[in-house]
């Protein structure tokens, strides 16, 4: 049998030239060339970007500013009728054990390879699927929730607590992704099938990082990275809400970054982000991936602190910041505290005045309206959002109307997990490509198939 070896792979001289990788030309770097959407504006990046820019909200309100009258706080939901299943008797077949989730996972994975112009139709052991998923999906279902209520009164350390309450621990840590067997089938992806769990991964960051590491290490050329966060059931809503209030109104000057914000507002969506080695790339590069860190600390204020300053520690300043900007009273001034002091003044915008917080997937949401952003030239403004908070200090909250990008911006995007004694925060430096007519910067074209040699 052929080997895949490059006769760079010595055994001994790198950390990646081991069999079956191939060495990775830091050089190059990480590409986005997909991304796919589900959000209350419908479905692609593109529709919820000009839901933004238009200054629309998505928020179940009963007709009014305060809370719809089936839940105490005001939700932003997705209309699934437009949300499609693949054709044929495979798909026929693995249908019938597709729930919701899997169907939207299945969704956007589709949209981002389409934009890749990868089918599908072939295996691929040199691309890997990452899943971002958590408490609202069915792969945990109450479990989190209820040990995280728990836990906040319990004198047991956490591992003995996780120990003791948990018939298998070694779940929770970690297993191949049910949700990324669907995404696997529609991707072809054969090269790794795991998950990076909410609680723990900063609204998808966490799977982002692995992603990078993965590719980075020289084990895959590609990684498509899918998070689902669905309808929250009461359970999960009332224990999130116990950690730190969920806003009651969604109305203009309650947004993120206000002076008049009183909390997070729910919301539902899904996202998938198609990461490429450049030297290795499948599809036109839409946006260059320069890196992404998440860290646990037992503070926001220091997890926020490592993440952004680990992804900055060898970048140029970045130009512009996509910001998770909740409406939490303590992590909006966290984020605005830790990025203006090592950024500076920056135009920042966010998503969740408009759409909510999705939460495990709200990083990777916010991914794909950045690259949008990218292509576009423009930072749509921040929704819900009157009279800038001034105790935040120096910022530049994109206001009215879509704000102009200069050539090759960088872009920030900080993200955190829910609730203000949040123990994980994520940061992710994207940048612009330099061409913007569909031809890869390196000047091959749509990249080479796989196996083959770049040239």
């Amino acid at each position: 049998m052929p080997s895949d070896r490059s006769p760079d792979d010595v055994p001994g001289r790198t950390p990646h030239d081991v069999p079956g990788r191939t060495p990775y030309d830091a050089s190059a770097g990480i590409v986005v060339t997909g991304t796919g959407v589900i959000s209350p504006a419908g479905l692609g990046a593109a529709r919820l970007w000009e839901a933004m820019a238009a200054g629309k909200a998505f928020f179940d309100t009963g007709d009014h500013d305060g809370p719809a009258p089936a839940l105490p706080w005001p939700t932003a939901a997705v209309d699934t009728s437009e949300i499609g299943w693949p054709q044929g008797t495979v798909w026929a077949n693995a249908g019938k054990y597709a729930n919701q989730s899997a169907r939207w996972a299945v969704a956007v994975a589709g949209q981002a390879l389409e934009q890749a112009g990868i089918t599908g139709d072939t295996e691929d052991v040199r691309g890997g699927t990452v899943m971002a998923v958590g408490s609202s999906g069915d792969e945990l279902s109450e479990v989190m929730p209820r040990l995280a209520a728990r836990f906040r009164d319990d004198p047991r350390p956490l591992a003995k607590f996780l120990h003791d309450e948990v018939p298998d621990y070694s779940y929770i840590r970690g297993i191949p992704s049910q949700l990324g067997q669907f995404v696997s089938l529609a991707s072809g992806f054969r090269g790794s099938n795991v998950a990076a769990y909410g609680e723990s991964a900063a609204g998808g960051t966490g799977a982002l990082a692995l992603a990078v590491r993965l590719l980075e290490d020289g084990e895959l050329d590609r990684v498509l990275v899918v998070g689902v966060a669905g309808a929250l059931s009461m359970t999960s809503l009332a224990a999130f809400d116990r950690h730190e209030a969920f806003g009651t109104r969604a109305t203009v000057g309650a947004g993120p970054f206000d002076t008049g914000r009183a909390g997070t507002l729910p919301g539902q969506g899904a996202a998938a982000v198609l990461l490429e080695r450049t030297d290795r790339a499948r599809g036109v590069p839409l946006a260059r991936f320069l890196g992404c860190e998440v860290l646990a600390a037992r503070d926001p204020e220091s997890a926020s602190r490592y993440a952004v300053d680990a992804v900055l520690a060898d970048a140029a300043p970045p130009d512009a910041w996509w910001a998770h900007g909740a409406g939490s009273r303590t992590l909006d001034a966290v984020e605005a505290h830790t990025v203006t002091a090592r950024a500076g003044t920056l135009p920042v915008t966010g998503s969740k005045g408009t759409i909510g917080n999705a939460f495990e997937c709200a990083a990777l949401l916010d991914t794909a309206l950045v690259v949008e952003s990218l292509a576009r030239r423009e930072l749509p403004p921040v929704g819900l959002l009157d009279r800038p908070d001034p105790a935040l200090g120096a910022l530049d909250p994109v206001l009215g109307g879509p704000r102009p990008l200069g050539d090759g911006t960088t872009v920030l995007l900080t993200a955190f997990n829910q609730g203000r004694g949040a123990a994980a925060a994520g940061a992710a430096l994207i940048a612009a490509v330099a061409g913007t007519d569909g031809t890869r910067t390196d000047g091959t074209g749509t990249g080479e198939a796989d196996g083959e040699a770049p040239a």
